[in-house]
């Protein structure tokens, strides 16, 4: 129903105990007055009907049948006993149901009414229900036996069924009363027990609940990283898609799984133990290199379980890499207008003088090495990407002062296959070679170096063949220290200091994916960077 969605959940806990409760209640009370009901009356029969045994036993009783003159004694003795015992009637009569004894005098020597008569005069006791001259009542009977056993008359005792009601009445007020008391203490667990439960869900609905679910597993399934949590004893509980992709089974197949059967090396249980959350630590999973975070969920103090999120290393170094790239292309910028401002002041100073003839020649100049750079790159490569990359290296190396030459046989007469790769390769290995050469230069200015006559250089070459793409960077720096050798190329491994060594690592992997090469010659006399690439749609040969 619409009003039952539109309650709040303490609401609906309220209603709900108290609707259970006061159905329990009732049951109860409807099983109990009926028992009562039924005990009750029982009882005014079986109380009928032993003062009825009592009365036929006594010897007055048996008596007055003898001799007639002991018949109003007999009818004092048994008002007194009925007054007593508080019965309605106590009636005596003999064989013929005619009355002797009886409460009301006017009635005594008259005809028994109720024709429930027909076991007593058997000689059997019974328990009825009959109406009689004084109402409806519960009656028990037994008969009277003289000396010898032989029936003589009956007794009669009743309780009037109003009378038994009247005494059940009471006893079902207090019962219901224990049930309203039960009810009201039903509805007061059902307060403590609805602010308990709204305390523990913050205060939040169901539908809040159920949204925030609805929105953490979009969250989860949304974000590049894998994410896996563990509950107190180690077991798996949530693993979003990444994690399980990277992983390499379904999400459904590690939910309540040990971690330690899932991931061997996993540190999420020592998490667990101490407490302590881990930040960038490499951890491989599968055949992946991944930066995981570990951190504990706690409450209230304590650890109740730990969450890892990881990414792939790779990944976070194209991103590292490409932001690199995006501060190297303003340097480029920077640069590129800073010369044109000191030719710009050039020229605007030599008008100022008048000097037109070599403003002529300075604009003449500068464009002839523009336009011939251009014509060169319009007749060479012909992929504008790697003529932007090309163009900002040069600008930058004229601003270092640096030599930077594309070499003329170069020719890529297509747009490149794995663009993205090749710009990766020319901006790491140009960038290592201005590096170099400037290392090298503020060596020789100390005087402690024993090439420092020997000219800078750098020299870059684009060749595209049929069914492969070769790029290659050498520079006359000092080269690569020996003892590294290719591991130049592994994560981490840098001449320049801690912090370095994830370019060309990168685009190592990243050729290897693409099925190519890159191969190191390092000499005193300089270093030759090369990649070889396979054109796409061409399968790599085999060795």
């Amino acid at each position: 129903m619409i009003w039952m969605n539109q309650l709040k959940l303490r609401t609906k806990i309220n209603l709900l105990v108290f609707l259970i409760v006061g159905v329990v209640v009732l049951l109860t009370i409807a099983s109990i007055e009926y028992l009562t009901i039924e005990r009750q009356f029982d009882e005014a029969g079986q109380r009928a009907l032993m003062l009825a045994r009592t009365t036929a036993a006594l010897p007055e009783t048996v008596q007055a049948f003898a001799s007639p003159d002991s018949v109003l004694k007999l009818q004092t003795l048994v008002e007194t006993i009925r007054q007593k015992t508080g019965a309605q009637f106590i009636v005596i009569a003999d064989m013929d149901q005619i009355r002797i004894v009886h409460p009301s005098p006017s009635e005594i020597g008259k005809h028994m009414v109720g024709e429930d008569n027909g076991l007593v005069l058997e000689g059997q006791d019974s328990i009825t229900m009959a109406t009689g001259t004084l109402g409806r009542s519960i009656r028990g009977k037994t008969p009277i036996r003289d000396a010898s056993g032989q029936q003589i008359g009956i007794v009669s005792v009743g309780f009037l069924v109003t009378a038994v009601w009247r005494q059940i009445g009471l006893n079902l007020l207090w019962i219901a009363s224990t049930g309203f008391v039960a009810l009201l203490c039903g509805l007061l667990g059902a307060y403590l027990l609805s602010g308990s439960i709204k305390k523990q869900l913050f205060n939040m609905e169901p539908f809040e609940i159920a949204y925030l679910a609805r929105e953490q597993s979009a969250i989860l399934e949304s974000i590049r990283e894998g994410i896996i949590a563990v509950n107190s004893h180690g077991d798996i509980t949530t693993c979003n898609h990444e994690a399980s992709k990277m992983i390499g089974l379904d999400a459904r197949e590690v939910i309540g799984e040990p971690i330690r059967s899932i991931l061997p090396h996993s540190r999420l249980p020592e998490v667990l133990l101490q407490g302590t959350p881990h930040y960038d630590q490499p951890m491989i999973i599968g055949n992946t290199l991944v930066v995981v975070n570990r951190v504990p969920v706690t409450t209230e103090g304590r650890v109740i379980g730990a969450v890892a999120s990881f990414r792939d290393k790779q990944q976070l170094d194209q991103i590292s890499h490409r932001m690199s790239d995006i501060g190297r292309y303003v340097d480029t910028i920077r640069s590129q207008r800073h010369e044109f401002m000191n030719k710009l002041h050039l020229i605007s100073g030599l008008i100022e003088m008048k000097d037109y003839e070599l403003a002529k020649n300075i604009i003449e100049e500068v464009n002839h090495d523009y336009q011939s750079t251009l014509d060169f790159f319009l007749a060479h490569i012909k992929d504008p990407a790697i003529v932007g990359i090309l163009i900002g290296k040069l600008h930058k190396a004229k601003e270092l002062s640096i030599p930077l030459h594309i070499d003329p046989s170069s020719s890529v007469p297509n747009l490149v296959s794995h663009r993205e790769l090749v710009i990766t390769f020319l901006g790491n290995t140009i960038e290592n070679a201005f590096e170099a050469i400037n290392a090298e230069s503020e060596t020789a200015a100390r005087k402690t170096h024993p090439d420092a006559d020997r000219q800078a250089d750098i020299k870059v070459y684009l060749y595209e063949e049929p069914e492969r793409l070769t790029v290659s960077v050498r520079d006359t720096g000092p080269g690569i220290d020996p003892a590294l050798g290719r591991s130049v190329l592994q994560d981490g491994v840098s001449t320049k200091g801690e912090g370095r060594g994830t370019g060309l690592a990168l685009v190592q992997r990243l050729a290897a994916n693409a099925g190519g090469t890159i191969s190191v010659r390092s000499s005193s006399e300089g270093t030759e960077l090369k990649m070889i690439l396979p054109k796409e749609g061409v399968e790599k040969s085999e060795s």
